[in-house]
Parts: C-alpha cells; structure tokens; sequence
C-alpha cells in the first residue's frame, strides 16, 4: 500500500508573507507542536548563504536549525529548503542523527545543472534529496520526460509536482500526475506543492490521493494555507481529510491551537488568501507576484490590472520580473499631453496665497481643532485636497492622481456639482475634457516602492509651478494597522503590510529631496516630519 504524507511549509513557504519573522520561540513552539501533531515532514526554513537571525526561518548552517528540532519526534522528518544558486554544497555539513534529515531543492529550468550538482553532493552528505522543479506546468512533455530521465539516474528521496500559478484543474493535474507516474523510478516518491489562486489545492490534493495507487505521495501544506498572495493548501482541512477518509493519524486540534495562537495574529497584520487579484493571475498564467505589485500600487481596478497583465509576454508571464512590470504600468498610466496651459492657468489661480496640502490620513478627524485654528487665521489660503474631499475642509481644487480615487469620487460626489476645479493626472480617463490636466510622466518617482505617490506627486507639481512654501495636513504615513491610515473607512485599501513599513522609509527619504526644494510645513503631526525625528 502506498504512503501519503502531508509536509507543513508554515515556516518556509509561509515565511514569505512575513519576511520568515516569527520570533526564536514561536519557531519552537511551531515545530514542536507540528511534531506533536504527528505531521510526517516539517519544513524549518531556508539554506541560504546570507547573514543568519535567529528570529527568522533562514539559515545559514545546517547547525542552526538543530536547536529548534531537539528533541525530534521519531515519527516526523524534519527538512529545509535551497533555492539553487542562494548556497554552496561546501556550507552544507554532513548530517547527523542530530541534524535535519533531508533539503528541498528548487530550480528554474535553465539551473537543472546546477541543481543536479548539488543534489548529489547533498546525498552524498547524508541527506534525503528531494528534487523541485520551479513551475512544472512550464515544462512540455519533452522536457519533463528529459528531466525524468535525470531524476531517475539521480535516484533523490522525492520528485515534486510544483503548481506555481495555483492554475491546474484536477484533469490537467492528473495528466501531468500519470506523466511523471508512469515514466518515474517506482521507488521515488512523487510530491504535489500548490497554490490556491483558483481555490483548487484542496479538492486536486484528494484527486491526487485517490489516483495515486502505489506511489508514495507527498502533500504539501501549511497551517491556516499561510503563504503569499493567495496561499496554500491548509494543513488542518488536509490532516482532517485523511483522519476521517484513510486512517486516523493526526492530532488536528493542536494545528487549530497553533491557528488560534501564532498564525491567525499574522495574518492579521499580513494577510493572504483568495482574492480577485490572485484569480487573473492564475487565468493569465502569471506569476502571482505581477497581481501582488499591481496590487500594492493601490490606483489601479481589477479591470486595468487585467489589462496590463495581458500585456505581459508569454514567455515572462511564469517567473517574476520587477523592471519588467513596473516598466508596463509606468507605460499603462503614461498618457502625455500638452499641459503648458493648465500650468499657467495654476500659476495664476495660486499666486500670493498659502498653499494648504490636505492628505486623506487620520489626523484631518483627530486634530480636527488644531487644523481649524490654523486656518482661521488671517492669511489667504489655496487648499488643495490629495484623493479626497473632507467633510469638514472645503477645498480650493481637488488633485486626482489615482483612477480608482477618480471614480470614488466620480461616484459619490459628480464631478459637475463640485464648487472648486479639478487637477487631473493624465494617466486618468475621465472620459470627458477636464480644464486642469497636467501629465503624469513628469510627477512619478525612479523609486518603484513610492513611483507615484499621490502626495508626492502633487508636491513635484508645485515645485514645478515655483511654489517653495507650503503646508501639509493629514499627511501622517503608513501604519500596519490599515484602519490608521485613512480618516474614512472608504478610503482603505488592502495593501501587504510589510510593504506599508517599507514605504515609510522610502516617502523620509523622498521627502529630504523634496524639502530641499520645497519648504514644508507640518500642520498635523506626521511620520515623515524631521523635527519629529529630532525630539525621538
């Protein structure tokens, strides 16, 4: 009879969500309730030749990871994971009784040399080797049988079915399953990684199992599917399925423990899980990552970011490549026009008055005293609002960088009604002429992380219309804490968290070059106010 066993990734795979930051204990208590739980592989992490924290699941040295694993339970084995290329075999020490008993290697087609080359060192050291072609839906029969071949002179513990894109229906899995079945050394185990774009781990995990036959399979999953953009198989729904339909051989409730206690509190700060997003990537065979920036960006609706996932050759469309769809959304917004006019009508609406900058943040509620107090005094004030028009602020003109911002306020307000002009990006399609159209191309950031920040655009606009004072309100950075950041529910948008604290770092930095232009003037306390640094 064949073997299934089920491999928790929580602390690999997992890791991505929260850059492999668990803390030192919780690591423990993680493995050491996965062994408790009778799960029969564990994975610890990553082997990577870079600088080794002991909070983090990436290691350096195989002797890293053996305090966390001590004692082993008998029952599981407990492995790590290398990414070609990130490792030398000569870091790799001989393994011990002590030590982890096997390393996942993954490989994108063009390092199978590689990868082989290590995989025999690794055995040669002791280890169960098991051999993970990056994206196996990439791989044509041809190509896969050409692998096979090498696999099977290799002879490693296992050789996995990897689905990338979350995009395999049980019939395409199936086919690719008898593929490698029927042309694969019988003692080598078959394992199946996938992800949950289409919500379809689940349901191709019991095809699997039912179709198997005397293949011994692995299943890969992880606690509560904790893994990036739309996760993974969930390791408790998995261990359940075969408790109740194979042999009972799970204790279920100590992962429902390890939900309630460590991964639920992450997915809080940094959540993952299905999402329209995540289902375009899947149906446009992208690689997840493309849905994840177009996603951060924060401006564009699902229907643009399937527009600029189309436009994705189909050779790039499998392996992540950054430049290259930055560079495609950069072009999508670009649409160039002839703004001389619109700068000199702003020119002359603006001359001799205090510009007032309002950001859509939550000091424009909480010091709602101190802003009116400001603008009572007896200055003549030109106030621009960012994205959004405040209740209780009335603007001088509204600045839209943002198509997804236009059409809020499209909806909720009409542009006809509105008392005060409009400036538009002319990234925008407002679908009718608007008089203050000013081009987009000439506003964004070479920085990715903030290219175009709709208040730092709006800043970049007027240095460019020789404004050198001004005075900004709400606009007060980024929390992890979502609900912190908008003075209205409306205005939230999902975003990865971790990317909200890295954004903070990349807007002070900006703001040094924007301030050697541009006197700011913080009416509201703000993150990126520098006399704030000073007095911490």
């Amino acid at each position: 009879m064949n073997k299934i066993s089920v491999l928790d990734c929580t602390l690999r795979d997992g890791g991505y969500v929260n850059d492999f930051d668990f803390s030192a204990p919780t690591i423990r208590t993680i493995i050491s309730k996965l062994g408790k739980a009778h799960m029969d592989i564990i994975e610890c992490g990553f082997l990577k030749d870079v600088d080794y924290d002991e909070n983090k699941t990436v290691f350096r040295q195989v002797e890293q990871i053996t305090p966390f694993i001590t004692p082993k339970k008998k029952h599981s084995m407990y492995v790590a994971m290398i990414v070609t290329g990130t490792i030398s075999a000569s870091k790799i020490a001989p393994r011990t009784k002590d030590s982890i008993d096997g390393i996942r290697i993954t490989f994108h087609k063009k390092e199978v040399d590689e990868a082989f080359t290590l995989g025999y060192a690794l055995m040669d050291k002791g280890y169960k080797v098991f051999m993970q072609p990056v994206g196996t839906t990439t791989y044509n029969d041809i190509e896969l049988l050409a692998l096979l071949e090498k696999v099977n002179e290799m002879k490693p513990y296992a050789f996995y079915l990897v689905d990338t894109l979350g995009k395999l229906y049980a019939k395409q899995l199936l086919k690719l399953f008898y593929l490698v079945d029927d042309n694969l050394d019988e003692d080598i185990t078959i394992g199946y990684h996938s992800h949950n774009n289409l919500q379809l781990s689940f349901s191709n995990a019991q095809e699997l199992i039912q179709s198997c036959g005397k293949r011994n399979l692995i299943i890969d999953a992880s606690v509560l599917g904790m893994g990036r953009g739309a996760g993974n198989l969930c390791s408790e729904i998995l261990t359940q399925y075969i408790n109740e339909n194979i042999e009972y051989r799970y204790h279920t409730e100590l992962l429902i423990e390890l939900v309630d206690e460590y991964i639920s509190p992450i997915s809080y700060i940094h959540p993952w899980g299905y999402s329209a997003g995540y289902f375009l990537a899947a149906t446009n065979n992208c690689h997840p990552n493309y849905v994840g920036f177009l996603l951060n960006k924060q401006t564009l609706n699902m229907k643009q970011i399937y527009q600029i996932l189309k436009k994705i050759p189909e050779e790039e469309r499998a392996l992540y490549n950054e430049k290259l769809i930055d560079s495609l959304y950069l072009k999508f917004q670009e649409n160039e026009v002839d703004d001389k006019e619109a700068m000199k009508k702003l020119r002359k609406i603006m001359n001799g008055k205090d510009i007032v900058v309002v950001a859509p943040g939550k000091s424009v509620v909480d010091e709602k005293e101190k802003i009116h107090e400001f603008l009572e005094r007896e200055t003549e004030h030109f106030i621009i609002s960012v994205n959004n028009i405040p209740d209780e602020i009335l603007p001088d003109a509204l600045f839209i960088s943002n198509q997804k911002r236009f059409h809020q306020i499209k909806k909720m307000h009409g542009l006809k009604d509105l008392s005060f002009p409009v400036i538009i990006t002319s990234n925008i399609d407002t679908g009718k002429e608007i008089e203050y159209v000013v081009n987009y191309s000439n506003l964004v950031m070479s920085d990715t992380m903030i290219s175009d920040n709709a208040c730092l655009m709006l800043f970049h606009l007027l240095i460019d219309l020789g404004i050198d004072e001004i005075f900004v309100i709400g606009f007060d950075g980024y929390h992890t804490n979502v609900e912190r950041n908008y003075y209205a529910k409306q205005l939230i948008n999902s975003s990865d968290r971790e990317k909200l604290s890295k954004m903070n770092k990349h807007m002070k930095k900006y703001m040094k070059k924007i301030e050697s232009h541009l006197d700011v003037h913080y009416v509201t306390d703000s993150m990126y106010d520098p006399k704030k640094e000073k007095e911490n």
